[in-house]
């Protein structure tokens, strides 16, 4: 029988709000491999596929108890106490069961787990999930788990389990015992589920599958005119999308993606970073070479304005080009922007030197 910290782990449950955590039945087999017929159940989890009665019964006879019996873990099921449904399995990784989504179900149950440890003397709980997971982010977030980092193609899943280990990135979070545990709000809004139109181009948070585009993007024209003068990896560009969501909820980019309404195609990205001060925005952004001269720049600072300041309570959004790049500045005017200056030696070009960069700025009109 595991024991942790004087505790004997057998026969632990403990209840939440609406929650009973339990150890793992025999009887729960049904259930599980119903769930696991789900194909969404199969995106994030290292599990069998197919997934079978057999492997059920493994996970409720075996991998389910995980840390139980030797104290290093108190592997869990999680039921609704009214109706003893079954919901989820928290181990700070979780799985929740597409019935029971959406309820704040996973984050009570990573709450109840987490104050368990803390009451025996835990200090730390730790909790990390695929970076493009971001129903996990949100309910990092919300069961009061702070934002670490990120582990480079960390390990998902047991060396053990029935499937051959996978790699991914990983988003790294965590609660100390001192930590109120209070939910933590996103960094930015959420956007609206349709996005943010004016009927002839979209704006939406950036999605991994928006990648390609965004590579074809960067081209000699666009590295030309860029900060670095240097073409980007696409490997990083890569990991940019597949991390968006994350930086939206966790700071410090809000990463968008430019969708021409007409094809669905997306058509360049635009970037709301935290530039330092207080509630003032940086903005960046490129533009496919298949959508280039159709103002899409302007009218993508226009809608990004409007939702920064009535939305997310910016005061103040800039942005910057290379003094040449006469097509940027124009758009910048063009979205509502005002110049503000030059700043002299700023920009790094192609050859190594450095040119001077045209800076704009908009204020909103409650702050001004």
């Amino acid at each position: 029988m595991g024991v942790f910290r004087g505790v004997e782990l057998d026969d632990v449950e403990l209840s939440g709000e609406r929650l009973l955590l339990r150890r793992w039945r025999a009887d729960d087999a049904a259930d599980v491999c119903a769930i696991m017929q789900d194909r969404s159940m199969h995106e994030f989890l290292s599990v069998p596929d197919p997934y079978t009665r057999e492997d059920a019964q493994r996970f409720v006879e075996d991998i389910g108890h995980e840390g139980r019996g030797d104290g290093t873990g108190l592997g869990c099921a999680v039921v609704e106490a009214a109706s003893g449904r079954l919901g989820a399995d928290p181990e700070i990784g979780y799985w929740v069961a597409p019935a029971a989504q959406g309820r704040g179900y996973a984050a009570e149950a990573s709450r109840v787990l987490a104050s368990w440890g803390f009451s025996v003397g835990v200090r730390r709980v730790l909790l990390a999930c695929d970076v493009r997971n971001v129903a996990s982010i949100r309910t990092a977030l919300a069961a009061g788990f702070a934002f670490e980092g990120v582990s480079r193609q960390g390990r998902v899943g047991s060396r053990d389990g029935p499937v051959p280990e996978r790699h991914a990135d990983l988003a790294r979070f965590a609660r100390l015992a001192g930590d109120s545990g209070a939910p933590i709000s996103p960094a930015f809004p959420v956007l609206p589920r349709e996005g943010l139109s004016d009927g002839t181009l979209t704006l939406r948070t950036m999605l991994p599958a928006d990648a390609p585009a965004i590579v074809e993007a960067e081209d000699e024209l666009s590295v030309g005119w860029s900060f670095s003068g240097k073409p980007p990896d696409p490997d990083e560009i890569r990991r940019m999308a597949e991390q968006a969501w994350l930086t939206w909820l966790t700071g410090p980019a809000a990463r968008f993606a430019m969708v021409d309404v007409a094809t669905g195609r997306c058509a360049g990205d635009i970037v709301l970073r935290k530039a330092g001060p207080p509630q003032v925005g940086g903005i960046g952004y490129t533009v496919h070479p298949a959508f280039r001269g159709r103002g899409y720049t302007a009218r993508a600072l226009r809608l990004l304005a409007a939702w920064a300041f009535d939305t997310a309570d910016f005061a103040r959004l800039e942005l910057g080009a290379k003094v040449d790049n006469v097509a940027s500045q124009k758009a910048a005017l063009s979205g509502g922007f005002q110049p503000d200056g030059t700043r002299r030696g700023r920009l790094r070009n192609g050859d190594g030197s450095f040119g001077d960069e045209a800076r704009f700025e908009l204020l909103n009109p409650r702050y001004a």
